[in-house]
């Protein structure tokens, strides 16, 4: 008798306790409140920039139509870095390009003025990896400079950080759907929610050029538009993105903790 007791003790105190935890962790947030919370956020209002280096210093370029090295074409430079090839095609920037060397070892050093942007829009860049940037920041440098991704075939490429220009904002649609420790397709902690969501490209006059529906940006040598969209330098605006973010309860509140732009294959805001 005094085990059944203590049995039935025990079971009344868990489940208490799961009715006590349930009722914490239950406790919605409506989608009206959630996509606040998000298109409020500094995240969410962060403008796009175009990154500009003042130095590009490389060597061992993998192609050039006449098989030597020589100064760059616009398709050349666009496998560089298309920030610079589209702001060249808008003669927005000057490129002053020396070679060192003969043949495919020579070094190539390109030379970047901005001299055609407003200097009231232009700022003075950040190192992506630098203490400067916390993980949301990490993660928006990583959707706007893809690093590495046609650099496989340079060797000693070098970057001297020199400004960035805003090109475009966000603008919020909706909230898609809301994720929390119930559902069983996604792994949610407790006390967390994962918030899909829609929005769509605003890009201003400078970003006019980065923008995939517009006359300028289809102005462009295919290959120029091919690598501004590998790289992440474009802003596709023929159709909505999707993005999810993470929030957190901290006592009574849900608070945004993360943005991630491209969430499980399922957007990718270029």
């Amino acid at each position: 008798m005094p085990r059944r007791r203590v049995t039935l003790r025990l079971t009344t105190i868990a489940l208490v306790a799961f009715v006590g935890v349930d009722g914490c962790l239950s406790k919605a947030i409506t989608k009206q409140a959630a996509g606040e919370l998000v298109r409020t956020s500094a995240a969410f209002t962060r403008p796009k920039f175009a990154h500009i280096p003042r130095l590009l210093t490389f060597q061992g370029f993998y192609y050039s139509e006449y098989g030597s090295e020589g100064v760059l074409s616009i398709n050349d430079l666009a496998r560089v870095d298309p920030t610079l090839a589209i702001l060249k095609l808008e003669r927005v920037i000057s490129i002053n390009e020396s070679i060192y060397g003969p043949g495919r070892g020579a070094m190539h050093q390109l030379l970047i003025n901005p001299t055609g942007i407003d200097a009231n829009v232009l700022m003075a860049d950040e190192d992506a990896r630098s203490g400067a940037y916390d993980q949301q920041e990490e993660l928006d440098a990583q959707e706007e400079r893809r690093r590495g991704a046609n650099l496989v075939s340079y060797n000693s490429f070098k970057k001297e950080i020199g400004w960035r220009a805003p090109i475009g904002t966000r603008e919020f649609l909706q909230v898609d759907q809301i994720h929390n420790w119930r559902d069983a397709n996604e792994n949610i902690p407790v006390n967390e929610l994962a918030v899909d969501f829609s929005w769509r490209w605003v890009p201003n006059e400078l970003g006019d050029a980065f923008d995939t529906e517009s006359a300028t940006f289809k102005s462009f040598p295919d290959e120029v538009q091919r690598s501004a969209g590998v790289w992440g330098v474009r802003m596709n605006t023929s159709a909505p993105m999707h993005s999810r973010a993470y929030f957190h309860r901290e006592g009574k509140e849900w608070v945004l903790r993360l943005i991630q732009w491209s969430s499980g294959g399922q957007g990718n805001p270029r």
